[in-house]
């Protein structure tokens, strides 16, 4: 049978005067078998790991951004390129005047003179040439007779391949016995060089030629010779050598006429008489050159001629492109024309500078690098001409193409 739980009344003293009375409580009973009965739920245990694993994947996901904000904000690509040069030239002709009255007019002025020399060179005998000259050698007549052979000189010996030779001199060949004798070619040239051969004698009767004859031992020589002579060549660079020393004296003479004004110099050297003492190819120990010219100078402001040249050769430069090693000094001047009446002149300006290509060409933005390899960027650069080498510095270490990021990308020329 189940218990009761009884719940005690409290009581409360009452106290007079009117006062009002409290509330009474009232015991409540309640049966255990209700309290079983009631639907009670608590919160059920969540185990720990599950906490780990949300740890951990938050963990996870923060290490993951932040590897991505670091690779964008690290991950680059150094392009640097060693620029092809082609070289800029401007060709003009600047008209030179004592006193200009165009922007492109030089101020300047012509001055002339002539001068001569006559000087004796050595020859040098470097040159050779072939000559024809009559062969030479030693023979040894022999006499297989009784009695003593005589022979004039200029005797005909006969070779075995039908080479004419004769004796130098008189000679005696003794009975049976034999004698060294001189001989020389008949017909000058290479044909008496032959070798070691037997000879007849055809002066002499059928019979007597079988028993006297001529035999050689050592090659005949001297058909052909080397002699050293003096080559147009050699002259030539004499004159050469005159000329300049002709002009280096016209160039002190002139510039005493017209003083230190003018900074700038072209000149025009005209050769009036030029002289041999011998024709060329000859045989010479010395030989005389005689030569005179005529040297015209035209002194003109360098300075206003090289802005002129400068803002000409800047009209030339091409878009993206850079001047690599600017040197005005470069420039070279030839004498086109003089009216020295007038006291004018023309020449010729020309100047020539390398270009590169510089970071602002078409052909080095950067957007056209992105997602390309460094062999695939060196061969388009390479072949597009703006390249003659191109190497790729990436980072960090493992990335291996440009980046999509452009502001990431940079150019670095040589």
């Amino acid at each position: 049978m189940p218990t009761k739980k009884t719940v005690s009344k409290k009581r409360v003293a009452v106290k007079s005067g009117g006062v009002k009375k409290a509330p009474v409580k009232k015991s409540v009973t309640i049966k255990v078998k209700d309290i079983d009965e009631l639907d009670i739920h608590q919160p059920a245990v969540v185990p720990l790991i599950m906490y780990r694993r949300i740890a951990l994947t938050f963990i996870v996901l923060v290490t993951a951004a932040l590897l991505v904000v670091l690779y964008l904000s690290t991950v680059q690509a150094v392009i640097h390129v060693d620029s092809a040069e082609a070289p800029i030239t401007t060709e003009f002709v600047a008209n030179v005047f004592e006193t200009p009255t165009r922007a492109t007019d030089v101020r300047g002025v012509v001055v002339s003179g002539s001068y001569s020399d006559t000087q004796t060179f050595p020859a040098a005998g470097d040159a050779k040439k072939s000559v024809e000259d009559v062969a030479r050698g030693t023979v040894t007549l022999y006499n297989e007779l009784s009695s003593a052979q005589q022979l004039v000189a200029t005797t005909r010996l006969l070779s075995e391949s039908g080479v004419l030779f004769r004796l130098d001199d008189a000679v005696t060949v003794p009975a049976e016995g034999s004698v060294e004798a001189s001989v020389y070619a008949d017909v000058p040239g290479v044909s008496g060089d032959i070798g070691p051969a037997k000879f007849t004698i055809p002066g002499l009767s059928a019979a007597r030629q079988t028993s006297v004859y001529a035999q050689s031992t050592t090659a005949f020589s001297g058909g052909v010779r080397e002699v050293a002579v003096v080559s147009q060549v050699e002259m030539n660079a004499s004159a050469a050598l005159m000329e300049a020393s002709l002009l280096a004296t016209a160039k002190e003479s002139l510039i005493t006429q017209v003083g230190e004004t003018f900074s700038g110099a072209s000149y025009d050297v005209a050769i009036t008489d030029k002289t041999f003492s011998i024709e060329p190819d000859s045989e010479a120990d010395q030989y005389d050159v005689v030569i005179t010219i005529k040297v015209t100078a035209v002194y003109y402001d360098e300075d206003a001629l090289t802005k002129i040249a400068v803002a000409k050769l800047y009209e030339g430069l091409g878009q993206g492109q850079e001047f690599a090693d600017f040197d005005p000094t470069d420039m070279s001047t030839k004498v086109e024309g003089v009216d020295e009446e007038a006291g004018q002149a023309n020449i010729l300006v020309s100047l020539s500078v390398p270009a590169m290509t510089s970071r602002t060409s078409e052909a080095l933005k950067v957007d056209r690098f992105v997602g390309l390899s460094e062999t695939e960027v060196r061969d388009m650069l390479i072949k597009e001409g703006i390249a003659t080498d191109v190497s790729v510095e990436f980072f960090p270490f493992w990335v291996s193409t440009v980046p999509r990021l452009k502001d990431h990308i940079y150019i670095d020329i040589k």
